[in-house]
């Protein structure tokens, strides 16, 4: 039984917390927040404000930190220091110089770093992941993928560029990631998208060109009118048939209103059920096994973080100059 200390309760600490619930090879031990009352009576652990104290603890195994990105090195850093294993939601930072410290950090104090890239866990994606290495859907050559939406509306500090990178690194990174798990390096890539008032990239068209020829077009928006659904979908094609993945919600991922995911052949259309599994619990279930049995993460390793963040970093590069960014 591995115990966790939860920091940070915003949106994603929440679904944190409720997917912990539902496992039964670790607990949550102590939530650090400065927000008490959000925890809520079921909570059965105990509440700290102070970081520090939590990585004092003893009983604590991991660390689990939903904080805003900017506070990712310092947090991880001192968890590390701690001799803490820790999880870390995405993006793992905003800067290829700071990414390198983590690692360096983690390396050498002997300890796992997790990074929650959502998508790689998601029973839908989950099936596009298996189909494209079936028969069905072997060779892809192009891929379409959008994820529309508000800026959260929970915390101010989503608008800042310094603090979230804004929707680049907070929702373009999602279908980024994915892409490259289905189809492998990038050659290129070139976007163009629009900035907010605080000079956060919150709309972002994304054409990646793959070293094995494939096409990935990804849009990302925070910009969307409130009454717009958040709207997310992805679609391979390849020369055996194509596969489509729609999901409509409300306010956020939450509020699921509508999901398909359907596979096109040649000659016919038919729908995939998918098994409604939670991909917070897959995610976290996954990590903590890592833990406890010592094995390697396949799923999601540092190394396709790193890269993932290097491509983020390339297409920042393309919307601040219009170029075409080589990788």
């Amino acid at each position: 039984m591995k115990n966790i200390g939860l920091v940070g309760f915003g949106f994603v600490g929440k679904m944190h917390l409720k997917a912990y619930q539902s496992l039964d090879n670790c607990q949550i031990t102590a939530i650090c927040t400065k927000n008490k009352e959000a925890i809520g009576d079921d909570f059965q652990g105990i509440f700290v404000s102070d970081y520090d104290e939590l990585l004092r603890s003893n009983e604590i195994d991991i660390i689990d930190l939903c904080l805003p990105t900017f506070l990712h090195e310092e947090y991880i850093t001192k968890a590390a220091r701690a001799g803490k294993h820790i999880i870390c939601e995405k993006p793992l930072t905003l800067t290829l110089d700071s990414a390198e410290r983590i690692l360096k950090e983690v390396r050498e104090n002997g300890v796992r770093l997790f990074v929650g890239h959502l998508l790689r866990f998601w029973p839908e994606y989950q099936q596009i992941k298996s189909l494209s290495e079936s028969e069905k859907l072997s060779e892809i050559e192009i891929v379409h993928a959008k994820r529309l939406g508000q800026a959260p509306a929970w915390s101010e500090w989503f608008r800042h560029p310094e603090k979230s990178g804004g929707a680049l690194f907070d929702l373009h990174i999602h279908d980024i990631d994915f892409a490259t798990y289905l189809l492998g390096e990038v050659k290129s890539v070139y976007a163009v998208g629009m900035k907010n008032n605080f000079g956060a990239w919150d709309q972002i068209l994304t054409t990646l060109s793959f070293k094995n020829n494939c096409q990935a077009f990804v849009e990302a928006s925070h910009r969307m009118p409130k009454s717009y659904p958040f709207t997310m979908s992805f679609r391979a094609q390849a020369i055996q048939g194509t596969v489509e993945y729609r999901v409509a919600a409300g306010e956020n991922i939450e509020q699921i209103n509508e999901r398909k995911l359907v596979y096109y052949s040649h000659e016919q259309s038919f729908p995939i059920d998918v098994a409604e599994e939670d991909a917070f619990q897959n995610e976290l279930a996954y990590f903590i096994q890592c833990v406890e049995s010592n094995q390697e993460n396949k799923v999601i390793p540092l190394a396709d973080v790193w890269y993932t963040l290097k491509l983020l970093k390339a297409i920042e590069a393309s919307l601040e100059t219009g170029e075409i960014i080589m990788v």
